[in-house]
């Protein structure tokens, strides 16, 4: 039969369709509402009770890590193992995130200092608000410690990413003091997006609790990425050294001509603290040692390169006062840091003099402690003649840093295994007759790796002893310091562009000079 009103038969049709459409509305709202569920999490602070950030991750049945949308990556910008993936930010407050329905565990940790927790969610049901009390596993700020990290670029992120990274991030790992650093590099610093930044202060982010410095990464390359006279740190700066980067190699034209030597004088002049970075990484660096333009020496920021043995001691054993230091370089993939004893009220100038004077530890686990004759690190005991000191160490941690190591002028006298569990602590009392004058530091030895993947470490900076007025002088030492001086001479020779010969020899004469000057030390203290 034919409709005799065929406008009425037109709305009927589409108010079906309209009545099918929302049927499907509501089957698709359901569906979804049956496969995901909110999860608002808070993490609290055990020893004070109140909110705190840090990190977290879901890992489903299969251990493999879930998303969590909302929260902030914490490995943005890195390239991670599964087995170490998913961790993300949960700021000082409730976080809201989603979730597909079922059964998980969370893990969750701040910085070094707390404990790792474990719990078992069942989110098969309704929203679920989870409240994770986060015990410490260390309170460095008992002990006057304050950590920071000394060496950090980002690149290939927005400015308001690169905002969020350094307003969450460094937070979460508990860090309180953060350095950034210009670095220019042929083309591929268009991509540096912490170049933006002024250098000095950046005041902007005192609000995360956390201080921001931008200062400079002064280095030579004769290759894009390869080794030069080496990198050096220009922290706490009122401005850019210039030119920032040196060599054909990293700047895409030019010569050889100049080190990092003159570069280095500028930065002290203006008040900056000049930190060498990547072990011994680069032929400039003994000269620069030697010569006391260094403050410290930055182990480990960017790679395990080198060893404590082959670059840190030797300077040790030769009477140069170094402390050491640490940063993350290319975004923060570990939890290292250098924990500096400093003054309060906490400035960027009073931690770097902290920094300078020894008074830290370099660690991306533990927390250690030395007592040498009642001294501190950074502090020098004077002897007038041998006699018995008593030493007292310790440390504690999260993970099982398996041994405990002291450590006199370059060789361990004392050896402690962790025992128990988490916090893991393990403590050491020796009674050591000091017959020649040296140094004493504390460190560990592991192969048990962090949550994001990278093998412990931890040293801190000597105590020294001076004997009969006498600093001390090891002629093994020595003699590798100048072998190292010579071929860093003759790898400038086979690869250097100079603009001229009398540019080349003046150059090559700073090598020269600092070897007769070091076998000079060898000859008088052979007497």
């Amino acid at each position: 039969m034919i409709s005799a009103n065929p406008l009425r038969a037109r709305r009927l049709v589409l108010a079906g369709v309209c009545l099918a459409m929302l049927a499907a509305c509501a089957v698709l709202s359901a569906t979804s509402q049956e496969g995901a569920v909110k999860l608002r999490l808070r993490l609290i602070d055990a020893a004070t009770g109140r909110d705190c950030t840090g990190i977290v991750r879901l890992l489903d049945k299969d251990q493999r890590a879930t998303p969590l949308p909302g929260l902030y990556d914490r490995l943005r910008g890195l390239k991670t193992a599964p087995e170490y993936a998913g961790w993300h930010v949960v700021p000082a407050k409730v976080a809201t995130t989603s979730v597909a329905r079922g059964k998980y565990q969370l893990e969750a940790v701040a910085g070094l200092e707390s404990q790792l927790v474990r719990l078992d969610l069942d989110l098969t049901k309704d929203a679920t608000d989870m409240e994770v009390r986060l015990p410490p596993a260390f309170e460095p700020g008992k002990h006057g410690f304050v950590a920071g990290n000394t060496h950090l670029h980002l690149m290939k992120l927005t400015k308001d990413d690169a905002e969020d990274y350094l307003r969450q991030i460094p937070a979460a790992d508990r860090l309180r003091v953060l350095f950034i650093s210009y670095l220019e590099r042929f083309k591929d610093d268009a991509e540096y997006i912490t170049n933006r930044y002024p250098i000095g202060d950046l005041p902007a982010f005192n609000a995360t609790g956390v201080l921001v410095n931008n200062g400079e990464e002064h280095r030579h390359n004769f290759k894009g990425y390869g080794e030069g006279y080496g990198h050096v740190m220009f922290l706490n700066i009122k401005d850019l050294v210039k030119p920032v980067s040196l060599g054909p190699g990293i700047t895409g034209g030019g010569n050889d001509d100049r080190p990092l030597r003159p570069g280095i004088d500028a930065a002290r002049k203006q008040g900056g603290t000049v930190i060498w970075c990547h072990n011994s990484f680069g032929y400039e660096d003994v000269l620069n040692a030697l010569s006391g333009r260094l403050h410290a020496l930055n182990v480990f920021d960017g790679s395990r390169r080198g060893s404590f043995e082959e670059s840190y001691y030797r300077y040790l054993n030769v009477g140069v006062r170094m402390p050491l230091s640490t940063g993350t370089d290319w975004f923060i993939y570990d939890f290292a840091r250098v924990y500096v004893r400093g003054a309060e009220p906490l400035t960027i100038a009073g931690w770097l003099d902290g920094l300078k004077a020894g008074r830290n530890q370099a660690t991306n686990g533990p927390l250690l402690t030395l007592r040498v004759g009642g001294h501190d690190c950074g502090d020098t005991i004077e002897l007038a003649q041998p006699a018995k000191l008593k030493i007292e160490a310790a440390g504690v941690g999260r993970h099982d840093f398996q041994e405990l190591q002291l450590v006199h002028n370059g060789k361990v006298i004392g050896r402690q295994r962790t025992a128990g569990k988490a916090p893991y602590q393990v403590k050491m009392t020796e009674e050591v007759r000091v017959e020649e004058p040296g140094w004493f530091a504390l460190r560990i030895e592991s192969t048990t790796k962090n949550e994001l993947g990278y093998q412990l470490f931890a040293h801190t900076s000597p105590v020294y002893v001076r004997l009969g007025g006498k600093d001390i002088l090891d002629l093994s030492a020595a003699a590798a310091l100048l072998k190292q001086i010579e071929e860093g001479q003759g790898a400038i020779q086979k690869q250097a562009l100079f603009s001229d010969a009398e540019s080349g020899q003046r150059l090559l004469a700073l090598y020269t000079d600092a070897a007769k000057e070091l076998r000079a030390r060898m000859n008088r203290n052979s007497r």
